[in-house]
């Protein structure tokens, strides 16, 4: 059980910064004029890739942050 949950904790920190670092770059690389927009939008997709994330743990069923 101790394994399982590690691998779901490293599948999770992993989709974590990669589709953040995406999502950082998008918005750096087409609102680089716009100092308020850029950070709007990686705020904005850090927000839907957590709630993705967390649906989608929900609906697998994952509890890898509670004990059994």
């Amino acid at each position: 059980m101790a394994t399982e949950r590690a691998i779901h904790f490293a599948i999770f920190i992993l989709l974590l910064i990669g589709l953040g670092a995406v999502s950082a770059w998008v918005s750096y690389a087409y609102l680089r004029e716009t100092l308020i927009l850029e950070i709007a939008g990686i705020a904005l997709s850090w927000g839907v890739i957590l709630l993705f994330l967390y649906a989608s743990f929900i609906k697998l069923n994952w509890k890898w942050w509670m004990s059994s």
